[in-house]
């Protein structure tokens, strides 16, 4: 297979499944414009006649060749009068005139005429070379010329029709642009497929003659997703790049496929479509990440991306959808056009323009002026300038105006609750991504709680003395040759008595009172020995000490072993209760610190728990126990809650006993007792 049947199947390649994939997005994208339906049938003929192409060129079975060359003559006999519809219906705004529907029903019939000529008598085309249909005294080439010209003549009268539609499209640029790319269509086509069936280009290169008919059918993607009536020109471009985008990632992903998969086979020797397979799979595992991505891409940021994803929460679709007020300007030039006015414009109810077309007198008596209601209320005014033809507007056209200013004050009316949707929908928003930041915090908190791996402790004292490390208590306060209970009681004390540290006389006489002073002072090391061990695991020998530093005659408990301890929290929380400005914080914080206090502070320790040098700290966290009380049932008495205040002031009296009058007077309050 020589270069240039190379590049032609390379060209019908690319050609079919650009027509596959435009065709499929417009029809079921923008299957509300009127030249859909009809770009839709022209990528079919598109499409069948590359395949049948490709199909005759990669087979040498004469049984598939034969019906191939019928099937490729059907498709391209019909592509000149495809090429004609396309034209008409993106060139002609209403109803056809009779030379248009003639002209297009005469193309059909030809057209038709000759595909099935070709498909009954395949050896006796009309054709320039031999062998062709021949008459009598009329030679072949006659027809075969005939047929050309009749096809550069179909060719012709589409650039004709779209010609005509652009100049009466005046000032409306929005519409020149879109006959623009429909005149570039059919130009650009009609090149592609005179080169395509003209004797000699045809033989020696086809593949210039397919590109051009290929970059035909995409310029024509444009011109359809451009012709809806109310679809602005930035929705119709941005519709085109994305169909284009993806139809050209197609064309590359599945010629890579294509090439990927001989490889396989010659390497492998398998038959079996292993990479077209696994390229399915990951395809359809894909397929939502990257619709996603577009749509991302397509939405834009900030209001814009929420505006979409409310559009298609309506279910608009991707390509096509746009803000309700955006459909005013096309509307405002098509009125334009129909009605042949001067001008059009819209503004809100404070006067401010929301779409305007054209340039016209607003003061002059033929216009037509008239408020835009949604229900009984005002929306917006519409003021319809007078015809350009100097004439009064007739009853008939009034009605029709008086349905577009309907549409005119629904667009305005589903615009503003648009704006109130997109402003919820982007409060939710952010409070999802809210929601979804605290529960990414939770799962990291618990997967920590988990599986702790700090080496501090954390200390309960308020209440029975309690320590965990790791998420484990600790059971086993001192060595092998170290009691627990004389260690434990080593540790409450320095932790009680914090920067001032305690003299090992004072420690001894707490828990060995009646040992001799040798024994005691051995028991002493042993269980502080015992206590560094247990509060610094992993030290060995000399690493040892850091845990208890000894300094001035003094033991002293290093802060850093402590990592959390109740009494610090609860001293927290009560301070952060008293600077909040909020009193819901506030009421939150002492409800925070009430949860903290399990019972007197070291209640139920060995031996420290018992003796004097607890009571003064005892008594003060006893206290504080009944200011926060006391601040609680004021806060829910502030708040109406008689019932929660009652139950604080009680609790109070309770843990202050008798020495507490003002609860008993924050119970006499009338109310309070309920």
């Amino acid at each position: 297979m020589n270069t240039a049947a190379q590049l032609e199947i390379a060209a019908h390649g690319v050609t079919a499944i650009l027509a596959t994939w435009l065709g499929l997005v417009v029809v079921t994208r923008a299957r509300r414009q009127p030249a859909a339906g009809v770009f839709g049938l022209l990528c079919l003929y598109l499409m069948t006649w590359s395949t049948a192409i490709i199909v005759q060129r990669l087979t040498s079975d004469p049984s598939i060749i034969r019906p191939a060359n019928a099937i490729e003559d059907v498709a391209a006999f019909l592509l000149p009068a495809g090429t004609l519809h396309i034209s008409l219906a993106l060139a002609i705004e209403g109803r056809r005139s009779t030379l248009a529907r003639g002209t297009l029903l005469a193309t059909y019939l030809l057209s038709a005429a000759m595909a099935i000529g070709a498909v009954i008598w395949p050896d006796q085309q009309f054709s320039v070379t031999p062998p062709h249909f021949e008459l009598p005294d009329i030679p072949g080439e006659f027809f075969g010329w005939a047929w050309i010209a009749v096809r550069i003549a179909i060719f012709a009268a589409a650039i004709a029709w779209i010609a005509a539609g652009l100049r009466r499209a005046g000032s409306d640029q929005s519409r020149r642009r879109q006959l623009l790319a429909a005149l570039a269509t059919v130009g650009v086509g009609a090149a592609g497929g005179v080169i395509r069936f003209l004797p000699g280009p045809a033989d020696s290169d086809p593949w210039i003659g397919v590109s051009l008919v290929s970059a035909a059918m995409i310029l024509a993607a444009y011109a359809v997703f451009a012709h809806g009536l109310f679809l602005a020109s930035n929705v119709a471009g941005r519709a085109f790049r994305y169909s284009l985008g993806i139809g050209l990632a197609v064309t590359v992903f599945v010629g890579a496929l294509i090439g990927l998969e001989g490889l396989t086979r010659q390497v492998l020797a398998v038959d079996l479509p292993i990479v077209t397979a696994l390229a399915l799979v990951v395809t359809i595992a894909l397929f939502d990440p990257i619709t996603e991505r577009g749509r991302a891409l397509l939405g834009g940021g900030g209001a814009d991306a929420t505006s979409s994803r409310l559009l298609r929460a309506l279910g608009e679709d991707i390509l096509t959808a746009q803000r309700p007020d955006r459909s005013i300007e096309p509307a405002l030039a098509r009125l334009t056009r129909t009605f042949r006015l001067s001008g059009t414009e819209v503004t809100d109810l404070s006067g401010v323009v929301v779409a305007v077309h054209g340039t016209f007198d607003r003061d002059s008596p033929l216009a037509y002026r008239v408020p835009l209601r949604v229900g009984e209320t005002v929306v917006g005014r519409a003021l319809f300038g007078g015809k350009r033809s100097g004439l009064p507007f007739t009853h008939r056209e009034l009605e029709m105006l008086g349905l577009a200013a309907s549409y005119l004050a629904a667009s305005l009316g589903l615009a503003e609750r648009h704006d109130e949707q997109v402003e919820a929908l982007d409060t939710l928003h952010r409070e999802r991504a809210s929601f979804d930041t605290h529960a990414a915090a939770l799962r990291q908190v618990l997967q920590d709680a988990a599986s702790p791996s700090g080496t501090g402790l954390h200390v309960f004292a308020l209440g029975p003395l309690h320590a965990e490390r790791g998420g484990q208590q600790l059971r086993q306060w001192g060595g092998a040759k170290a009691g627990s209970r004389q260690a434990e009681a080593v540790f409450a004390f320095l932790l009680d008595r914090g920067e001032r540290g305690a003299a090992k006389d004072e420690i001894i006489e707490l828990i060995w009172p009646d040992v001799d002073l040798d024994r005691a002072d051995l028991a002493f090391h042993r269980t502080l020995g015992g206590l560094r061990s247990t509060l610094e695991p992993g030290r060995i020998g000399r690493e040892r000490g850091a845990a208890i530093t000894f300094q001035n005659d003094r033991y002293r408990l290093d802060p850093a072993v402590v990592e959390w301890n109740d009494v610090a929290a609860f001293e927290e929380r009560m301070a952060a209760a008293g600077a909040a400005a909020n009193p819901d914080d506030a009421l939150a914080n002492l409800e925070r610190a009430r949860s903290l206090y399990r019972g007197d502070y070291l209640d139920d320790c060995p031996f420290y728990g018992d003796s004097a040098f607890v009571e003064d700290r005892r008594a003060f966290m006893r206290g504080r126990l009944v200011d926060l009380l006391l601040a609680l049932g004021e806060r829910y008495e502030q708040r109406g809650d008689r019932p929660a205040a009652a139950a604080s002031f009680r609790q109070a009296r309770l843990a202050a006993g008798e020495d507490l009058p003002i609860a008993d007077l924050a119970l006499d309050r009338p109310g309070a007792a309920s």
